[in-house]
C-alpha cells in the first residue's frame, strides 16, 4: 500500500529536520567555523539584498524579502531547528496536512540552504580562515567549486516552492487563529522559535497582494544572480573587485 500524503509530509520532515541538525552542529560544535560561518553568512546576505532593492518600494514586499532571506534561507536558525526536531511528534500529529507540507517543504529547503552554503563557506577558507575582505571574485569561485548552477537554480525553486505552500496555508481556514492560540502553549514547553516562525510566515504571506508574482520575481531574479555567478568571466570579475579595493 503506497504511502499516505500525511505520511510521505512526515517522513519529509523528519529527515530534513534531523540532516538540517546534523549540519547545524558542523558549525556549532567548531568555534572557529561558527565565527567564519556567520561572518560568511552575513557577508552573503548583504551582497544579495541588493538585488531585490526596487521590490522594497512595494507594500507587504519588504517583509516578505526580509523573512524568505532570513527565516527560510537565513542566519541564526539552529534554535528553530532544535525546536522543530523536538517538536516532530505534535507537528506531525496535530497540523492540518496543508501546514505539515509547509513544514515539510521548509525542512526540504532549509537542509538544501544549509549543505550549500557551509560547501560555500568551506571554499572561501584559508588555513582555516575566511580572507580579510571577501570579495565578489572570491565568492564566486567558492561558488563554482561548491556547487553547480542546476543545484543552486534547484535551489532557487524550493524557496518559491516554499512560498507557495505557504500561501497555501494563509488560505486554510482559522489558521490565523489557531496560530495565535497555540502561542502561550508553545512558549511554555519552550517552542518559542518555532511558534514565531510559524506566525511570522503566516503574518509575512498574508500581507502580500500578490503572492504569485512576489514569488515569480524572487525567482527569476535569484536564477539570474547564480547564473551570473557561475558564467561571468572571471577576469571580469577579478579585475572589478581588484577596482572596489582600491577605490576610497
Amino acid at each position: 500500500m503506497p504511502p499516505t500524503p500525511r505520511q510521505t509530509a512526515t517522513a519529509l520532515f523528519r529527515n530534513n529536520i534531523q540532516l538540517s541538525n546534523k549540519l547545524h552542529t558542523e558549525y556549532l560544535d567548531d568555534p572557529r567555523l561558527l565565527v567564519n560561518y556567520e561572518r560568511f553568512a552575513n557577508w552573503q546576505l548583504e551582497h544579495l539584498l541588493p538585488f531585490f532593492s526596487d521590490l522594497y518600494q512595494q507594500p507587504g514586499y519588504a517583509e516578505a524579502i526580509d523573512f524568505t532571506m532570513n527565516d527560510l534561507a537565513g542566519v541564526g536558525i539552529s534554535k528553530r531547528d532544535k525546536d522543530l526536531e523536538r517538536a516532530a511528534p505534535a507537528i506531525t500529529r496535530m497540523l492540518p496536512l496543508g501546514a505539515l507540507n509547509t513544514i515539510a517543504s521548509a525542512a526540504e529547503m532549509n537542509a538544501r540552504v544549509l549543505k550549500s552554503n557551509i560547501a560555500i563557506c568551506r571554499a572561501l577558507l584559508i588555513d582555516d580562515e575566511l580572507p580579510a575582505e571577501i570579495t565578489e571574485f572570491d565568492y564566486c569561485i567558492a561558488c563554482r567549486k561548491a556547487s553547480s548552477l542546476e543545484e543552486l537554480v534547484e535551489l532557487v525553486h524550493a524557496i518559491t516552492g516554499l512560498g507557495g505552500t505557504l500561501q497555501t496555508l494563509v488560505h486554510i481556514p482559522l489558521i490565523g487563529a489557531t496560530l495565535r492560540a497555540m502561542r502561550a502553549p508553545a512558549h511554555a514547553a519552550n517552542f518559542g522559535a518555532l511558534q514565531e516562525f510559524l506566525e511570522r510566515g503566516y503574518g509575512t504571506f498574508k500581507r502580500i497582494p500578490d503572492i504569485d508574482l512576489f514569488l515569480s520575481e524572487i525567482q527569476i531574479r535569484m536564477v539570474e544572480v547564480f547564473t551570473q555567478i557561475h558564467t561571468a568571466p572571471l577576469d571580469e570579475l577579478q579585475s572589478r573587485s581588484q577596482d572596489a579595493r582600491i577605490r576610497p
